[in-house]
């Protein structure tokens, strides 16, 4: 073992008399620093190193040990005075230090090479992120794909304090969540349903106001139900955002909707919005907005409010019932190029979808499924609105009576080309493939 010697006031522990391949161990540095902290004339002094490690692993192996010199202490290997320059070694561990000396663990000395083989605690490494994986499975989503970090939000048992990185590090609340989320970086805001009854009731409202980010849920276990009945749910003011996997329901007594959204390019999907006390979905000052396969049920106002400056929206694939006046309504100012696709639209108070004046190029197609609304399956008071027969524009007597009307008109006019039951069956089906 190496002689060692501690200049207090230098703040050194040097290595005396060293020759070529001298060495000296962590353990051996742990071991007298400790003695001599234990020394009458050292007690006015604070401590040398802080230490750790050696803790057993099992099958033998230990963790490694570190020794972090403290308070502008260093290891000096005394100089052999002449060359040759000698080589030494500091072995055993891993030797690092916090200091005014660029945290160099070493104190030079003329003649001396100091090297330090540091070495590694048995590790459990963490591969690198496999952004190819990544990017293939948000590239099968069409849209909103997710690129960015990944944060989780556990209403149940989260902690503002944790990092949020992990499920069992979940954050408590979404303002933390959005906190942590960085704007224009697709970063995505995972919604966990821990509560022991099966249901995680959240009594705050998200107001989302960064670019690009996604809150996906569960579903009905994770439900937004603000504490005041004058608090909106969800409100989307920011572009780009994603709204999925959610169960929205404002608190009774007040006049708010499920959702409102002022942002452009809003995806929400796959959310159930019961009992708005106003519109359950509201949209305004928005462009490309696409609202699929959501239940709204049950709103006191519309089902789906599309307001003043909307434009190119799609709502697809949606159920929409019992609403206090329409299923869907197009009114205002600035509206034009929004699409209705494949939906149910049923038991409303008012129209199932009524597109008012002003309103321009509502398409109306694929399918839908229009039943019991007391005002009408639709009407249209806009320009340029094309609302397939399927889609409520003609009964299926209305379109017989139109195929057997041109075929008897077709007779009765003297002077005409005669036609046949086949040419009108024919027009009628190229016209429902347009």
């Amino acid at each position: 073992m190496a002689t060692l010697t501690f200049f207090k006031f230098d703040r050194v522990i040097q290595v005396d008399d060293p020759v070529e391949g001298t060495s000296v161990t962590i353990q051996e540095l742990v071991n007298a620093i400790r003695d001599y902290e234990d020394e009458l004339d050292f007690l006015d002094y604070g401590h040398i190193c802080n230490a750790f490690g050696k803790q057993d692993l099992g099958g033998g192996a230990q963790v490694g040990i570190t020794m972090v010199l403290i308070n502008d202490w260093r290891i000096q290997f005394e100089s052999p005075g002449a060359p040759p320059t000698i080589t030494v070694y500091v072995r055993g561990g891993n030797l690092v230090a916090t200091n005014t000396f660029s945290n160099n663990p070493i104190k030079p000395s003329d003649y001396v090479t100091v090297i330090i083989a540091q070495s590694s605690s048995p590790t459990i490494i963490t591969p690198p992120e496999d952004l190819n994986m990544l990017y293939l499975i948000e590239s099968l989503r069409g849209k909103h794909q997710t690129l960015g970090n990944i944060w989780y939000w556990d209403p149940a048992g989260g902690l503002d304090t944790n990092d949020g990185l992990q499920p069992s590090t979940a954050v408590l609340t979404f303002a933390k969540a959005q906190t942590l989320a960085t704007a224009g970086n697709n970063d995505i805001i995972f919604c966990l349903s821990t509560a022991s009854g099966g249901i995680t009731t959240v009594p705050e409202s998200l107001t989302i106001t960064k670019n690009n980010l996604k809150v996906r849920g569960p579903g009905y276990p994770f439900q937004i139900k603000p504490t005041l009945s004058s608090t909106v749910p969800i409100t989307v003011t920011a572009d780009n955002v994603e709204v999925s996997g959610l169960y929205v329901q404002p608190t009774a007594g007040g006049s708010v909707n499920g959702i409102t959204i002022t942002g452009d390019n809003a995806l929400v999907k796959d959310c159930w919005i019961n009992t708005a006390t106003a519109n359950g979905i509201d949209l305004s000052s928005s462009t490309r907005t696409s609202i699929q396969t959501c239940a709204i049920e049950s709103s006191t106002s519309n089902g789906i409010n599309i307001g003043n400056s909307v434009s190119q929206s799609i709502i697809s694939t949606c159920i929409i019932s019992g609403s206090g006046a329409d299923g869907a309504n197009l009114g205002g100012t600035s509206i034009s190029d929004n699409i209705f696709e494949n939906n149910l639209i049923y038991n409303n108070t008012g129209y199932g979808i009524d597109v008012g004046t002003g309103v321009t190029r509502t398409g109306v197609r694929l399918h839908h499924t229009f039943s019991g609304n007391t005002a009408g399956s639709t009407r249209d008071l806009g320009t340029g609105t094309f609302i397939e027969s399927q889609a409520g524009g003609a009964s299926a007597s209305e379109i017989a009576d139109a195929v057997w009307d041109e075929v008897i008109s077709g007779h009765t006019t003297a002077g005409t080309t005669g036609r046949t039951l086949k040419d009108a069956k024919t027009k009628a089906t190229l016209a429902s493939l347009k």
